[in-house]
């Protein structure tokens, strides 16, 4: 095979192959020999057809054939022959096949380009750690003791308050008509928590247990369910049952059922750990986040437009499956020019990142083993109080596990360029927390 490259920019290389005819004549002879095995052509037995006849009836439809299997193992030979960095699919064209069965093409590729390491670290950088207080220690405490409540039937005769859980029944009416789909059975809500229709939130306070109530709800003109938009809806609702959250008392032996330590003070102490342990991950992923735009300053690099395209529409698809999860519309949203340059902005770090990261690697012979996949899932285990197992086959099942790998090369490659910096450590203030009195 032959291999001739024009260079078409930083990105992007022609390759003119020319596959010799005994590669082709070898494809085109097993081609024709498989033809023969299954084609029935009248006046010859199944197997015995002569070659010249095959070729007379499906020379074109071989021919394709051979090409389709030769053209694209011919280029991918070529780009590792040539260590070429090809990104994407090659544009194939000047297709050429001719009486002695030369092959002759050319496929035009992206490829990533090549990176001159400038010096990095010896930078003077700022490390923002978040103090842990004793409120925060307290927040995770209630909020642990709000994830353990128990739900308590009211037998009393009092009516709903905004707080209380309460089961409800309801029906949507428009013009007089049930709305098809509406019907729902004993659905769960916390009043107040505006987790349905506000009106209907609302207009659930006050009721009692079996009360039955029409409460109407005017969808605005912007709706994101264009059925409902502008349209007036009657809500059918029925009270089935009002529960009340009820806390479990704060003691030593909440702290060894739930915390998995021996008294409360314990517990405090666990709970302030895993807040430190926290506030380091955050500070020290705020301090890759800063080498990173450091090194991509330092090495303006040119990006295949076609990678850069393809990073950009992952990043349009991942928020538009956020946003119809928000609004409960099947319908993709359209996003605006604005928007999507921004993504497009936020998909070239993210190449350059894994780029330069990959450059110091291997400048470092920084490599990632399975010993440290493996610390790193146990880490998360202890994190969510969940089996190193099971996270691995939940992390293989999703196909997770490489990205899992590149994250873990990344720390190991920024660490290293920290340890060569000046870094200064600074207290942030406390985050604000919400109440923890709402589940």
């Amino acid at each position: 095979m032959k291999v001739e490259i024009h260079e078409l920019g930083v990105c992007a290389k022609q390759l003119e192959i020319e596959i010799a005819p005994e590669s082709v004549k070898k494809e085109l002879d097993q081609a024709y020999r498989e033809l023969a095995k299954k084609v029935s052509i009248r006046g010859f037995r199944k197997g015995k057809v002569p070659r010249p006849v095959l070729e007379r009836y499906h020379r074109s439809s071989i021919e394709d054939e051979v090409l389709q299997k030769l053209i694209p193992s011919s280029f991918q030979q070529a780009v590792k022959e040539q260590g070429l960095r090809a990104v994407g699919q090659p544009k194939v064209d000047d297709i050429k096949l001719d009486a002695e069965k030369v092959l002759h093409f050319t496929a035009t590729v992206e490829v990533l380009p090549d990176i001159t390491l400038q010096a990095y670290g010896g930078w003077e950088l700022t490390k923002e750690m978040r103090e842990v207080t004793d409120a925060d220690v307290d927040w995770e405490l209630q909020e642990l003791q709000n994830r353990h409540a128990s739900l308590v039937s009211i037998e009393e005769d009092r009516p709903v308050q905004e707080g209380d859980y309460v089961l409800i029944s309801f029906e949507g009416f428009r013009d007089g008509q049930p709305m098809p789909g509406s019907k729902t059975e004993n659905y769960a809500l916390v009043v107040g928590s505006k987790a349905v229709l506000e009106n209907v939130d609302r207009g659930v306070v006050g009721m009692r247990k079996d009360e039955s109530r029409q409460i109407p709800v005017q969808f605005p003109p912007t709706y994101h369910n264009t059925t409902l938009a502008g349209q007036e809806v009657i809500f059918h609702v029925t009270l089935n049952e009002i529960k009340q959250r009820v806390l479990p008392a704060l003691n030593d032996e909440f702290a060894e059922e739930v915390g998995g330590a021996d008294t409360l003070a314990a517990l405090k102490d666990k709970l302030r750990q895993n807040l430190e342990a926290a506030a380091e991950r955050e500070a020290r992923r705020a301090l890759h986040e800063a080498i990173v735009a450091r090194l991509i300053d330092a090495h303006p690099v040119e990006l295949p437009p076609g990678m850069v395209e393809t990073e950009t529409e992952m990043l349009v698809e991942d928020l538009q499956r956020q946003l119809r999860s928000q609004s409960g519309d099947a319908t993709s949203p359209p996003i605006a020019e604005d928007v999507r340059e921004r993504l497009r902005e936020q998909a070239m770090t993210r190449i350059r990142r894994e780029l330069l990261i990959e450059e110091i690697a291997k400048r470092e012979s920084i490599a990632v083993d399975d010993s440290d996949v493996e610390a790193d899932l146990k880490r998360l285990a202890e994190r969510t109080d969940q089996r190193v197992e099971y996270i691995r086959r939940q992390m293989e099942q999703a196909g997770a596990l490489e990205s899992l790998r590149r994250n873990i090369l990344a720390d190991k490659v920024l660490d290293t360029v920290a340890a060569r910096c000046t870094i200064t450590e600074v207290k942030k203030p406390p985050a604000a927390q919400p109440s923890a009195a709402q589940p």
